[in-house]
């Protein structure tokens, strides 16, 4: 039995904290111990009872200045771990704010897990110009191995650091059957809907999608899942855009998949993804699906046919018109599968 370790800031209904929940229960079930460290007991989706959960209190450390508080911190981090996971066989980090930590352990077979273009980013939390931010970013990501979720993000890393010596790419889980046991769970209010699944943030577009959805044809409602900072400034332009009769703001669900089981079409329409998980849940579900071709993700996973140009209105426009969106069905792709991708983590050992 091998014992794994995920750490992350918190247990948000996002796509990196679904992606560490679902690969731990893979662990799991291939007769493996999975515990997740959380720096924040803040935990919006549900858990297997055989992944362990533990708290690590960061907060008493946020007065150490940064350019200190890693090294500081990552000695009881590691500490932490260790009494918890005696000899863990895999340590895997996930996201900047952890990254920044984990890459002064002195565990072994610690992993930093990259969920998103570097370049796209992580490069915007850091001040001053690009050559400044890249330097910094290197100073974390080139003390550890390094493992990208999808060929972008593993092609993007290349090219903002050309010297790092030590990574590869695998890409995130879906746990299909439990997918489809979650989405049988519950009934939908809406029927004959178009379904977007993020957070109210810029890099999700969804003004590129409220547009492109005005400038169609359709006569489908548009169903907006998720809530975030940006949630008010959309509800305006569906006011001006004269849509607030077709437009639905059905806030953040820990179990979305109900939702985009049952709708027409699934659409993504982001600047930037890592690998764009709701795709996979939305082939999972037998869900036709259309996005961005933005540099990593999508078009590993969707053919070219149900791709449009990041931020095109026009052409995403043209694909909402399609009376039959059944043209847009995929087969969901094997390689994906949790249990081929927790394979393939176990393999990293």
């Amino acid at each position: 039995m091998k014992k794994i370790v995920s750490v992350i800031n918190d247990l948000k209904g996002n796509g990196a904290e679904r992606v560490v929940i679902t690969l731990s229960e893979s662990f799991v079930s291939l007769g493996h111990s999975a515990t997740i460290v959380c720096f924040n007991d803040f935990v919006e989706l549900p858990i297997n009872d055989h992944v362990n959960v533990v708290y690590f209190n960061i907060n008493r450390w946020r007065w150490i200045p940064r350019f200190l508080r890693g090294k500081i911190v990552s000695f009881f981090l590691d500490r932490f771990i260790l009494k918890n996971v005696p000899a863990p066989d895999l340590i895997l980090s996930n996201l900047l704010p952890i990254d920044r930590i984990m890459c002064d352990s002195k565990l072994s077979n610690v992993h930093l897990v990259i969920h998103n273009t570097i370049s796209d980013e992580y490069a915007s939390s850091f001040n001053g110009d690009k050559e400044i931010k890249n330097h910094e970013l290197l100073a974390i990501y080139s003390k550890k191995p390094v493992t990208c979720v999808s060929q972008g993000v593993l092609d993007d890393f290349r090219n903002v650091f050309p010297t790092h010596a030590s990574f590869n790419q695998i890409y995130n889980p879906i746990n299909v059957d439990l997918l489809v046991q979650c989405a049988n769970n519950c009934e939908v209010a809406y029927d004959n809907y178009i379904v977007h699944v993020g957070k109210f943030k810029r890099e999700k577009r969804h003004d590129i999608l409220i547009r492109a959805y005005a400038a169609s044809n359709t006569d489908k409602l548009l169903v907006l899942v998720g809530q975030g900072p940006l949630e008010q400034e959309y509800r305006v332009l569906v006011e001006e855009l004269n849509l607030t009769h077709k437009v639905i703001f059905a806030g953040f669900h820990a179990n979305p998949y109900p939702l985009i089981k049952q709708a027409d079409l699934l659409v993504l329409s982001s600047d930037f993804e890592g690998l764009g998980m709701v795709l996979l849940e939305a082939l999972a579900l037998h869900t036709p699906a259309i996005s961005s071709d933005c540099r990593s993700g999508p078009s590993e996973i969707l053919p070219e046919e149900n791709l449009f140009p990041p931020r095109d209105i026009d052409r995403l426009a043209a694909l909402l018109s399609i009376p039959d969106y059944s043209i847009y069905a995929v087969d969901f792709p094997l390689q994906f599968s949790a249990h081929n991708i927790a394979e393939r983590y176990l393999n990293v050992l």
